[in-house]
C-alpha cells in the first residue's frame, strides 16, 4: 500500500481525485472505505478490486507522463 502512496504523491493524485476515477470505471467506494484499503485495513475482495483498478489507474497516469514529459 505504501508504494500506491507514494506514486499517488509523485503524480499529485489526491485520494478524491482517485475515488472520481474509480468512480468513472464503475468502483464506487467512499473516502473512509478508500483510506482504509490503502492503509491496508480493509482486505475484503471489494479492496482486491479497487487496489487492482488503482495500480492500473497510476500505471497509465504514469505512461502519459513518461510519453508527454
Amino acid at each position: 500500500m505504501f508504494q500506491i502512496r507514494e506514486r499517488m504523491k509523485a503524480l499529485g493524485m489526491t485520494q478524491v481525485r482517485l475515488i472520481f476515477e474509480l468512480r468513472e470505471r464503475g468502483i464506487v467506494v467512499q473516502p473512509p472505505e478508500m483510506s482504509q484499503i490503502l492503509s491496508g485495513v480493509n482486505t475484503y475482495p471489494k479492496a482486491t478490486r479497487v487496489l487492482e483498478m488503482v495500480k492500473q489507474i497510476l500505471s497509465d497516469l504514469e505512461a502519459k507522463e513518461k510519453k508527454d514529459g
